[in-house]
């Protein structure tokens, strides 16, 4: 072995203890020539270069290309970078900028592995799934990654840099039950195969710290707004009318609001979602609002609310007039015909092309011009499933960057845009609020849903933009005067139903669980039941349902089991504690305040009865019925 290679492999060594106890020498492989060549990182003479901010860097050469690895220190760990360049067009397919073997000295198959899905496309592979549902090779997610004993201890954490312009995928092997290979993967789109210069997307690994401390840590890359905005208020068509709200639903809707004095000062704005337009591509209103939008608009300015609006602009419907005279504005396949969309007969826009541009600014000037100042932007994440853009120099995030600054000029910072379905990756300063993850329905399989989500990502509060959990729905056979509460559920009576919708509506405590979960994001607060239809007990939550607090919650035994269950607000000297019990049987669960750090009060408030209930020995305790929660407030 020659000085240069032992010194290449010593300092490789000392990375890797850094990271962490049990974590090989990081390695690295480039996809090349559309994936026929393969370049690894111990075919590249390796060579340590010299870096005077601290950085390690190796530069190398093989197969005519170039290659610069940077590991940046950052609290007990690295930023891994992989820069790749030749004298011709790469053809670059994906860069795995870290390859690592993680063995932690014990059997890691019950080790959970935080995901919240492949950057929102695939929305059935979240939460905190375990090390041995990856036997074959597989990726949990785009931003986070990693394998923890439980919440407390040491584990191996991963996090991508944001913003990202690139897909950047984390996938995870068992090469045996001791240990867990990651592998960090930047893929590029079809136009950036053709540069001769590409850098990965940037990974944080760390091995030294806990599941939430490793989560927390990574989030402080981004820093905290100075002056975050406002949560936004209002109620919603959505959840219980689908895409058959009409004019006649929404002004009943608001008389009803109207009628509860404390409701209407809480609520803001009132959004008409699905279901408004002729169809998607033709947005135009359909036979169901008479005199257009411009009387929704008028109709929700006389009862005192703001008007906002469901779009959805990348959605091009394949018969319709847009898609049938002008498919140059759509994202191409290969051939350069329209590319099938996710959505069942859809196209998507191409938000890089100056048609589809010219066909963004007319639909939002228009919808801006009638008077909503809120729009509800979805669909979105279809541009991740693009080959390639007009623009061959955009990513996936560049084209949505692109859409949101257009909308953003159309409809100017007057108004508060929603991003449902935009991925994180995209980073701050996209949207004003975002959706933390999967549509909240009134059935229990959604409460766990949206709760794998909110444990991984409530972090993103007033960092990348106003976390959104979803409505608040709160009807149920319990809290409706209807016997069916719902809109038809296509998987009602079979025997092994999917995960949406799975299972009767709520029972009234699992409405008051969605509730105290909604109120402990600290994000937006939007109904979206008929509240006309709420019996007594249902309008009482609704009345207790306290204001937005700009505050997110944080899951304190996030990793000790596949949900937390100890959710904790804390704005600044008032708290607020939930307690859930995710369990199908009645349990018991005591609370000890000094074992999460806090001074016992002497007692907590009931935030539904507002009872006074005594803390002893330091420790509240509490029985719990199935998917029942505990909701306590106080003061220090």
């Amino acid at each position: 072995m020659t000085a240069q290679v032992e010194a290449t492999q010593v300092a490789l060594d000392d990375i890797a203890r850094v990271i962490g106890s049990g974590v090989s020498a990081p390695a690295f492989r480039v996809l090349l020539d559309g994936g026929a060549v393969q370049l690894t990182s111990d075919q590249c003479d390796l060579q340590l270069a010299a870096a005077d901010n601290g950085d390690t860097v190796f530069t190398g050469q093989g197969q005519g290309v170039t290659v610069r690895w940077r590991f940046a220190p950052e609290r007990d760990g690295y930023w891994v970078t992989l820069d790749v360049a030749a004298e011709r067009p790469l053809g670059c397919v994906a860069i795995e900028s870290l390859i690592l073997t993680y063995r932690p000295g014990v059997e890691v198959g019950a080790w959970r592995v935080p995901a919240f899905g492949e950057s929102d496309v695939n929305v059935y592979h979240v939460g905190l799934l375990r090390v041995r549902d990856f036997e074959t090779e597989k990726p949990p997610d785009s931003t986070i990654c990693g394998a923890f004993p439980d919440g407390a201890a040491p584990g191996l954490f991963l996090g991508t840099r944001l913003p990202q312009r690139f897909r950047h995928l984390y996938t995870v092997r068992t090469p045996d039950a001791a240990g867990v290979e990651f592998r960090a993967t930047t893929r590029f789109m079809e136009g950036m195969q053709g540069e001769a210069a590409l850098t990965s997307e940037t990974t944080w690994v760390c091995g030294s710290r806990g599941l939430r401390a490793g989560l927390e840590t990574y989030a402080d890359h981004i820093p905290l707004v100075d002056a975050p905005q406002p949560p936004p208020t209002g109620w919603n068509s959505w959840d219980y009318y689908f895409r058959t709200v009409s004019l006649d639903d929404l002004i009943e809707n608001m008389d009803a609001i109207g009628r509860e004095p404390e409701l209407a000062a809480t609520l803001r704005y009132m959004v008409v979602d699905d279901g408004w337009q002729h169809n998607d591509g033709e947005w135009q209103p359909n036979y169901r609002w008479p005199g257009g939008l411009e009387r929704a608009v008028e109709e929700i300015k006389q009862r005192g609310f703001t008007p906002g609006v469901w779009t959805a602009p990348v959605l091009v419907q394949t018969l319709s007039l847009p898609a049938s005279r002008t498919p140059e504005m759509l994202v191409q396949d290969r051939w350069g015909d329209p590319q099938p969309g996710g959505v069942a007969e859809r196209y998507t826009l191409d938000p890089t092309h100056p048609v589809a541009q010219e066909f963004l600014r007319e639909f939002y000037t228009r919808l801006y011009r009638i008077g909503f100042r809120l729009f509800k932007v979805d669909y979105v994440s279809e541009l991740l499933a693009a080959e390639r853009f007009h623009d061959p120099t955009a990513g996936p995030y560049d084209a949505l960057r692109t859409l949101f600054a257009l909308i953003r000029e159309c409809v100017t910072d007057e108004s508060h845009i929603i991003g449902c379905s935009l991925p994180p990756e995209c980073g701050p300063g996209v949207c004003d609020s975002g959706r933390l993850g999967i549509d909240i329905h009134n059935h229990w399989s959604h409460v766990e849903w949206v709760a794998d989500y909110l444990q991984l990502r409530y972090w993103l509060h007033n960092r990348i933009w106003v976390n959104d959990p979803d409505f608040l729905v709160v009807r149920g056979l319990d809290t409706s005067t209807e016997t069916e509460t719902n809109v038809t559920n296509p998987a009602a009576h079979q025997p092994e139903p999917p995960r949406w919708r799975r299972g009767p509506v709520f029972t009234l405590d699992e409405a008051r669980t969605w509730a105290m979960l909604v109120a402990l994001t600290g994000g937006s607060l939007f109904l979206s039941d008929r509240v006309a239809a709420l019996n007594e007990a249902g309008m009482a939550l609704l009345r207790a349902m306290p204001a937005p607090t700009g505050v997110s919650a944080r899951p304190l035994d996030l990793g000790d089991a596949d949900r937390a269950a100890l959710w904790l607000q804390d704005s600044g000297g008032r708290y607020r504690l939930g307690v859930i019990n995710w369990s199908d049987e009645a349990r018991k669960i005591r609370f000890d305040y000094a074992e999460h750090g806090l001074d016992a009060p002497a007692k907590v408030q009931d935030m539904w009865t507002g009872e006074a209930l005594r803390v002893n020995g330091g420790a509240s305790e509490v029985r719990l019925e199935p998917h029942a929660s505990a909701f306590w407030e106080w003061a220090v």
